[in-house]
C-alpha cells in the first residue's frame, strides 16, 4: 500500500513538472499529475487506520 502511494505521488509530481515543457498537452498533464497526487494522498489516508 505504501509503495502504491509513493508511486502515485512521485508520478503525479513528475507529470506536473513536465507539463510546462509540453505546451500542447499541458492541461492534460497537469490534470493527470494532480489526480495522481491526490490519489496518493487518498491511499495514505485510507491506510492510516491500519496503524492504530
Amino acid at each position: 500500500m505504501t509503495i502504491l502511494s509513493l508511486f502515485c505521488l512521485l508520478s503525479g509530481v513528475v507529470l506536473a513538472g513536465l507539463a510546462p515543457r509540453r505546451s500542447v498537452q499541458q492541461a492534460a498533464l497537469e490534470s493527470a499529475g494532480g489526480g495522481l497526487f491526490v490519489l496518493g494522498l487518498v491511499i495514505i489516508g485510507a491506510g492510516l487506520p491500519l496503524f492504530r
